[in-house]
């Protein structure tokens, strides 16, 4: 049986050796511990020297050593945040963007066409670009096509507590970081959006989640930064260049992008060609002429009341002077709940300086200066309209369309000069207005057909009796048989003598 190394050396042995080796060393100079407290070169060192000049004891010294280690080591952590941030402000450049402001739509929908959030693997599928609780749909596709999609980049990744609500519920952020690379510039994106740790507190907050992305680059100049936000502006608003945009008012007393539609040309309204021209010429002297008005103490403000009856293409005729002028339409509704004086006054300051403000079928909303039957529940005063319309704080710069079907009914301070500076009347189809819808209607006959058609679809037409919209739904029902629509427009007079008025046979403005 194999024994070990250590049953063959006896203990006396071992002590030979170790005497042997202590003896063999012992000449040589052995050097002081350092870094101990004895060591004066060190922190315990130097606060046990202080401490024995001091006459303190051994007890005292030890605790003093740790509270001043204690001390500096959370004085490195406290000041060290403000030499990281320092750092990060002199090395790095970073632009913010808020939910609740316009600018965050124009990022969104910058990246959304940025080639990696097409390629990231974690990313986010909406039909709609939402800011501050409002839906920004999709524009530019027909009606035909499938719904727009945005591929952004997806918050959520991780998360971290960052404060706590007014229910001392737990705040948590969920955050992303996305790399970019923009004009040869690695960029790096964060999206936070805070939520509730529960979800009763998250069922409990009525107001839409608000996000932040934040962009940062390596550098101290922001000239790269903003680049890419004006870049991002731009893109944004080329999509509406040839797009007149509504807007109207929501129950929180904000402008809410409703939807956009192509800018219909002013040579498909039908009617009388010297009114349309005068109109137009008259905007279009009105947008240049700020500094005439200034230089002779007038508002800067042009009012226009279209006046007629139903269906004369009023409203219509608000779409294309907008997109003639290249303005966007924004739309009050007198007879919404939630409006009252206060929000009127505000949301009619907050339009921009360039715009239209259409108010329509206002008769119905205040007769005499008394509410209208139609709006029991309005909220708002004539007083009220009023200040809006040409108040202190009533924004310049701006065209204000009002429509209505009984001028009759309107009180005179609502539609006096310098509230009202053009009124134009909307009539009945005349027969020269029923020669050229037939004609519109049907663009593809030849010239000497399309002519002998129309002169004699518009010789059955009685003149100023019916309105554009009756001619506009009988001409519907023949789109596709101009023969049959002339043939038949007799009878069709015949058979809306007495009912020229009725409602069910007109279509909307």
């Amino acid at each position: 049986m194999a024994t070990s190394s250590a049953a063959l050396l006896g203990p006396s042995y071992i002590t030979f050796l170790t005497r042997r080796n202590v003896r063999h060393f012992s000449g040589l100079p052995i050097p002081p511990p350092t870094g101990g407290p004895t060591d004066p070169n060190s922190l315990g060192g130097f606060i046990t020297t202080i401490a024995e000049k001091l006459g303190m004891g051994e007890l005292a010294t030890g605790g003093l050593q740790l509270a001043v280690i204690g001390g500096a080591v959370a004085g490195f952590r406290y000041f060290g945040g403000f030499f990281l941030e320092y750092l990060k402000k002199q090395t790095i450049a970073a632009v913010d963007f808020d939910s609740r402001d316009e600018s965050y739509s124009w990022i969104l929908n910058w990246l959304n066409d940025h080639p990696y959030s097409r390629n990231a693997s974690r990313f986010s599928v909406s039909t709609t670009i939402t800011r501050a609780g409002q839906r920004l749909i999709g524009e530019g596709l027909d009606a035909h096509k499938l719904p727009p999609v945005y591929f952004l980049p997806a918050p959520g990744m991780f998360g971290h507590r960052v404060a706590k609500d007014a229910a001392n519920e737990e705040i948590w952020t969920c955050l992303c970081i996305y790399v970019y690379v923009y004009l040869n510039r690695l960029l790096w994106l964060t999206r936070e959006r805070p939520q509730p740790s529960s979800a009763a507190a998250a069922a409990a907050t009525s107001s839409p989640a608000l996000e932040r992305i934040q962009i940062s680059t390596f550098g101290r100049s922001r000239s790269l930064l903003e680049d890419l936000v004006l870049n991002a502006q731009k893109q944004y608003i080329d999509r509406d260049l040839s797009r007149t945009v509504v807007y109207a008012a929501d129950q929180y007393g904000a402008w809410r992008r409703t939807r956009s539609r192509p800018k219909r040309p002013l040579s498909t309204i039908v009617i009388p060609t010297n009114v349309k021209s005068d109109l137009v010429v008259d905007a279009q002297e009105f947008l240049v002429s700020e500094k005439w008005y200034s230089d002779r103490g007038i508002p800067y403000r042009r009012g226009y009341l279209l006046y007629g009856t139903p269906g004369s293409g009023k409203t219509s005729f608000v779409y294309s002077l907008a997109g003639e002028l290249g303005l966007n339409i924004y739309v009050v509704n007198l007879s919404n709940k939630s409006l009252t004086d206060d929000t009127l006054g505000e949301l009619v300051t907050e339009t921009p300086s360039r715009c239209i403000l259409l108010i329509e079928d206002v008769d119905a909303a205040f007769v005499q200066r008394t509410k209208g039957e139609g709006t029991i529940t309005n909220n708002i005063t004539f007083s009220g309209l009023l200040n809006a319309i040409d108040g202190v704080a009533a924004q310049e710069g701006r065209i204000l369309c009002m429509t209505t079907n009984h001028i009759e009914k309107l009180d005179a301070a609502l539609i006096r000069p310098g509230r009202i500076d053009v009124r134009v009347h909307f009539g009945n189809a005349t027969q020269n207005q029923a020669y050229e819808l037939f004609q519109k209607f049907y663009p593809s006959l030849k010239e000497d057909e399309s002519h002998a058609l129309a002169s004699s679809f518009a010789s059955k037409v009685p003149d100023m009796k019916f309105s554009m919209a009756h001619l506009q739904g009988f001409l519907m029902g023949h789109k596709r048989n101009p023969k049959d629509a002339v043939q038949l427009v007799t009878k069709w007079v015949t058979s809306h003598n007495d009912t020229t008025n009725d409602s069910s046979t007109t279509s909307k403005d």
